[in-house]
């Protein structure tokens, strides 16, 4: 091969070389950037609130669906009586939703099982984001990986804030 060859090779090999090293560099920047996260559930303006926020919107099967079938956006607590994971849990929610001025729908797990948030939802309690009428995140009860957020307030609020 050619001296002359060589040379061309040799340039060619550091322009590619540049351009893998920008495309790298610009790929990068977009992910620390959130290009490639999930875009953020924005609620319905009806479940946004200055007062009352520290009180659940009661919720049953049929309405769920509605809500579902007409596109909204919302969280929903899913409720037990008598549990005392549900009772920190709620409380949490509570906290939470008088925090950030968003109402809350509160389903007892009775009612969940009669609807399609039961494909996701399959132990109490737990709290689940609907976006445009599709479950895009819940708590899962029977997860280690969710236990923290069943146990400390900031973990919680953490976890419901990557979704909104």
């Amino acid at each position: 091969m050619s001296a002359e060859k060589k040379k061309q090779l040799g340039v060619l090999g550091l322009i590619v070389a540049l351009i893998v090293v920008l495309f790298g560099g610009l790929l990068f920047m977009g992910a620390v950037s959130g290009w490639f996260d999930d875009p953020k559930v924005v609620l319905s303006e009806e479940y946004k609130c200055t007062e009352g926020c520290e009180e659940f919107m009661e919720l049953d099967a049929a309405f769920y669906e509605d809500l579902v079938k007409a596109g909204k956006s919302f969280v929903v607590f899913v409720d037990q009586d008598g549990c005392t994971t549900a009772d920190r849990l709620r409380g949490y929610v509570l906290d939470w939703a008088s925090s950030v001025g968003v109402k809350v729908y509160r389903m007892m797990f009775s009612e969940v099982k009669k609807t399609s948030l039961h494909d996701y939802v399959k132990y109490y309690p737990s709290v689940a984001i609907v976006d445009k009428g599709m479950v895009r995140g819940y708590l899962r009860a029977d997860s280690d990986e969710d236990a923290d957020a069943y146990n400390d307030y900031d973990t919680f609020s953490g976890w419901i804030q990557r979704y909104l």
